[in-house]
């Protein structure tokens, strides 16, 4: 098996008999792993045809085997490299074409053998931890099977996917890392998977949420600098209407909704079905008739109604827009307090 002259250069400066009995050590450990995997699958299987339901107690077990197998033998490979000794002279050979020592591997092709071999295992296992809920080894597991998969030596030997199967593959971690919270990993997947033209299963919904949690997060503790400098940075290559909507959002709970007015009415622009977009705009249009009826106390309804009725009747049409859109949302109350007003005004 051919290594690289590089990584050749490097293995030199190792210790032969050292790296040989690194790697032996750990294929020796990975294959037993993946021996005993390979034994409760099969016992399982068997199960399995003679009662589908029957019941499979070893699900946890049979998984921490494969996937200390696979950690064992993916270690054990870059060390399978032992120079090769002269045995007259007791010094190491002599490639004439490089003038570097040559060297030979022992495990190596067992260990790819295995690897390749229990790729779709690694799915599998994945799949199991996703269906009861355990999203923490779901997450690793499916982690593993695209890592495999994505592998070189995966498309050496002709193991490849469509992009719409490994983006699914990749959703489902996404999905697996919103769960266990760690927000960030699950929007990088997301975007990943979409990339792919993976857009099932809400797969675009998990990438804003994740994308809200690290903002919620942030405004939490107040760090609305950090907040602001996230969203721009996601932004730059990922913008949305639903993006201009939490930079208004974050930039409401800073500095109020007059400073946010402008990205909402931006996220409407990028995205004219984004019901929430509407519904924050027509906030802002409440709010701005409130500030007129707060710096004039003793106006009269007569007084108030040229410069109100404007703004109410904008209110009205963007709200309907968003109870339309975005149903959830509060736009009916906001809707009703302003038909209200209106009447008062004289203007209904």
């Amino acid at each position: 098996m051919k290594k690289s002259i590089l990584f050749l250069a490097c293995a030199s400066l190792l210790a032969g008999s050292a790296v040989a009995q690194d790697a032996a050590t750990l294929f020796t450990q990975g294959k037993d792993a993946i021996d005993k995997y390979d034994k409760l699958q099969s016992e399982v299987m068997l199960a399995k045809a003679k009662d589908p339901n029957a019941a499979d107690p070893n699900a946890a077990e049979r998984a921490g085997y494969l996937m200390d197998g696979i950690k064992l033998l993916k270690q054990a490979l870059p060390l399978d490299t032992v120079i090769e000794v002269d045995k007259k002279t007791g010094e190491p050979k002599i490639d004439k074409k490089t003038g570097a020592p040559k060297f030979k591997v022992k495990y190596s092709q067992q260990i790819q053998d295995l690897l390749v071999n229990h790729i779709n295992d690694l799915g599998n296992v994945g799949d199991n931890f996703f269906q009861t809920n355990d999203f923490a080894n779901a997450y690793v597991a499916y982690g593993a099977y695209a890592d495999a998969l994505n592998s070189p030596l995966a498309k050496e030997r002709n193991f490849v996917l469509a992009d719409s199967i490994f983006g699914q593959i990749l959703f489902m971690q996404a999905y697996s890392a919103y769960q266990i919270k760690d927000f960030q990993s699950g929007y990088d997947l997301s975007k990943k998977a979409m990339a792919l033209g993976f857009n099932k299963f809400g797969v675009g919904d998990v990438k804003n949420s994740c994308v809200a949690n690290i903002v919620q997060n942030f405004i939490n503790d107040k760090k609305y600098a950090e907040a602001n400098a996230y969203v721009d940075g996601v932004a730059a290559t990922d913008n949305s209407g639903f993006l201009q909507d939490i930079k208004g959002f974050v930039v409401e709970q800073e500095n109020g909704l007059a400073a946010a007015e402008q990205y909402y009415k931006k996220a409407i622009e990028l995205d004219p079905k984004f019901g929430n977009s509407y519904f924050d705009y027509g906030r802002c249009l409440v709010d701005q008739a409130q500030k007129i009826i707060d710096a004039n106390p003793s106006a009269t309804n007569k007084e108030l109604a040229p410069k109100l009725t404007p703004i109410y009747k904008q209110a009205l049409e963007v709200l309907g827009k968003a109870k339309e859109l975005a149903p959830d949302t509060q736009a009916g109350r906001l809707i009703d307090a302003i038909d209200y007003q209106l009447e008062q005004l004289g203007a209904k």
